[in-house]
């Protein structure tokens, strides 16, 4: 079987790297941007710090900073209007997955026409800005800085659509990552991980990718609990960011698969963060995917740390595996979805949502998905994780 894999967007790695940011947006012909974030990102001193790093290099800016958690496509056109009125030839997006998925849609609307709504397509269309994107992630979780999709929130209903275009040049800097509080560390490092498993699992995997996502995951399972604990530890914060952007590559070349549908129905109806409601739902999933790749599933449950006596059945494989996502999500402090009080009756019924949400998805599940089983998964999660 033929496969291909790319690297979509160059990588500035390493602590202090924001700070090369205004030569860089200089290098790629920018002469105005705008800047886009969170008041989080200004209150923790980041914005500036890329602020003054564009002033000294003499590049113009404009501020877009109403970004908000699972950004919504009136946010998306309201930054793309100021954008255009604005006259900025370039995006800078410093944040989380949020800032940069609103970046990288409203930039498509300097060459194409508002809204947003009409570029939500399924099957998904690809589509290519007229000036540079560049991203710096404030987080080690989303890998959007290395991706071509970007999410967005419609506020007529609270699904997630995305919409597919790439990045210019992500800037990865670990120190913009110490102060990123427990909770959000937690959820953010556990978000890559589930991107990490699911590209190993996915049915468009390739040998890169796995190479990526099982590194991956060996990073998060010992740095990530450091980080939760101690925030300041700029080693720890260093290889997650190494392993997140890793986990980015990787799914960008196989996409995501069902675990991100589970993930989305849960969204919807509970609106609680992306990266907690990828990983409540990652240990069943594994289970799901050894009935036809309990050898990858295998390869998940290593780089947790597993040993395997190599007689286990498919079923023991993804017990185990389970197990082992377990223990982590408990080592940092992840709570299943009884205590944080959700309805059972109401979990169990994302299962419907689940079922209408990016096909595409599903497909590149090694399984193919019924919705009996995926109500099953949403009790088992719901019912195991105590």
């Amino acid at each position: 079987m033929a496969f291909q894999y790319n690297q979509l967007v160059p990588v500035l790695f390493g602590n202090g790297a924001i700070d090369q940011l205004g030569e860089k947006v200089k290098e790629l012909g920018c002469k105005k941007v705008i800047c886009v974030y969170d008041g989080g990102v200004k209150a923790a001193g980041i914005a500036p710090r890329a602020e003054q790093s564009l002033k000294n290099a003499g590049v113009d800016y404009v501020v877009y900073d109403k970004i908000t958690a699972d950004p919504t496509d009136v946010l998306v056109n309201e930054c793309g209007k100021l954008a255009i009125e604005a006259g900025v030839d370039g995006f800078v997006a410093v944040g989380g997955g949020s800032s940069m998925d609103c970046a990288k849609a409203a930039a498509l609307l300097l060459n194409h026409p508002s809204p947003i709504e009409q570029y939500f397509t399924a099957p998904p269309s690809f589509y290519e800005c007229c000036v540079p994107v560049i991203h710096v992630p404030t987080t080690a979780g989303t890998g959007s800085e290395c991706t071509q999709v970007a999410v967005i929130t419609k506020s007529e209903d609270h699904s997630k659509p995305s919409v597919f275009m790439r990045s210019s040049l992500a800037i990865v800097d670990p120190e913009l990552t110490l102060t990123v509080p427990p909770t959000v560390t937690a959820n953010t490092g556990l978000d890559a991980f589930t991107h990490a498993a699911e590209a190993i699992t996915a049915k468009g995997r390739n040998p890169r990718s796995e190479l990526l996502a099982k590194a991956a995951i060996e990073k998060i399972a010992k740095y990530l609990p450091v980080a939760v604990k101690d925030g300041k530890n700029l080693e720890a914060r260093y290889e997650l960011c190494l392993a997140a952007n890793w986990a980015g590559i990787a799914f960008a070349d196989t996409d995501c698969h069902l675990g991100h549908n589970l993930a989305d129905g849960i969204s919807v109806t509970f609106h609680t963060p992306h990266g907690l409601n990828c990983i409540l739902v990652n240990p069943e999933l594994m289970k799901l995917c050894t009935v036809a790749v309990p050898e990858k599933v295998q390869v998940v449950g290593e780089a947790l740390g597993v040993e395997f006596t190599g007689s286990e059945s498919a079923e023991e494989i993804g017990e185990k595996t389970a197990a082992a996502v377990r223990a982590l999500m408990k080592t940092c402090g992840i709570k299943g979805p009884k205590d944080l009080g959700m309805d059972r009756a109401q979990f169990i019924d994302c299962y419907k949502m689940a079922m209408e949400i990016d096909l595409g998805l599903r497909l590149n599940c090694p399984v193919d998905v019924t919705a009996e089983m995926v109500r099953d998964i949403y009790e088992n999660v719901y019912d195991n994780y105590n």
